[in-house]
């Protein structure tokens, strides 16, 4: 049996059509037709871990036509000098989320490194072949952005993850909307999710979240199945009847196994 399986399956039922995220997605996923890469993966989705990082692309396009957009407008006036285009553009571009690598802020992480300066500092190039190729023809120079940029990404305000734990191979985030543990890999993958507040509880306590999930990442990370089950039950976001439920199954699988070793 598969622990955090069962965890989802008797988490209390969300509907991901009725939250933000979701509103958010329907609005833009249009934008993902002109990318095969990402239009194959992100266009239908039903889980709400696809949903995060669809909206993490969509958050980078919106980023990508802004710019383009700021750059095209300010090149285009008369009036400006290069350092007043230069001043309109990072005007413009003062609430959009970015990922901050040492000096450097990643505007449109569907592009690479290189092909971001351009997007954060050296703004002319965008009107000058073959750079300004990118305004509407980008589908070929879009990379795998969770490949290569993975924590960056989630520790960012491109999502609504908070961070609770990292180290070199696991970021560890909580989403206060779907309620859910995500367990990130370092090539930016999901290797678990922990659903809390499942149906049995009867007075769900959804204050001071990130305070009490520390005791239930401790256990975790040190792959204390007790001390974790002992965790989510001390600190309210899972039932005993859940617990007890899953230490049965736990049970009677390891009874079954024991039968067929003989």
């Amino acid at each position: 049996m598969n622990l955090f399986k069962t965890l989802e399956k008797y988490q209390v039922k969300k509907n991901l059509r009725r939250h933000e995220e979701y509103f958010f997605y329907n609005e833009y996923r249009s934008m993902l037709l002109n990318i095969p890469m990402y239009r194959l993966f992100y266009y239908d989705i039903n889980d709400e871990f696809m949903l995060i990082r669809a909206n993490i692309i969509l958050r980078s396009l919106l980023n990508k036509k802004k710019i383009e957009e700021a750059v095209i407008y300010a090149y285009q006036q008369s009036s400006f000098n290069s350092k007043e285009a230069n001043d309109y553009i990072k005007e413009k571009m003062i609430n959009l989320p970015y990922i901050l690598e040492g000096n450097n802020k990643i505007y449109v992480p569907i592009f690479s490194r290189s092909l971001n300066i351009i997007y954060s500092t050296n703004f002319g190039k965008l009107l000058k072949n073959p750079y300004s190729r990118l305004i509407d023809h980008y589908a070929t120079a879009v990379i795998d952005l969770f490949d290569t940029y993975n924590f960056s990404l989630y520790n960012s305000l491109f999502s609504k993850l908070v961070p609770l734990y990292q180290d070199e191979k696991l970021l560890i985030c909580y989403h206060y909307d779907f309620k859910t543990v995500y367990v990130i890999n370092n090539e930016g993958r999901l290797d678990v999710k922990i659903a809390l507040f499942d149906r049995y509880l009867k007075k769900p306590n959804y204050t001071h979240i990130l305070e009490r999930l520390k005791e239930v990442i401790d256990a975790y990370l040190a792959s204390d199945r007790e001390k974790f089950y002992n965790a989510l039950i001390n600190q309210g976001f899972i039932s005993k009847k859940l617990i007890f439920r899953i230490k049965h199954q736990e049970y009677r699988f390891l009874k079954r196994m024991n039968k067929r070793a003989r």
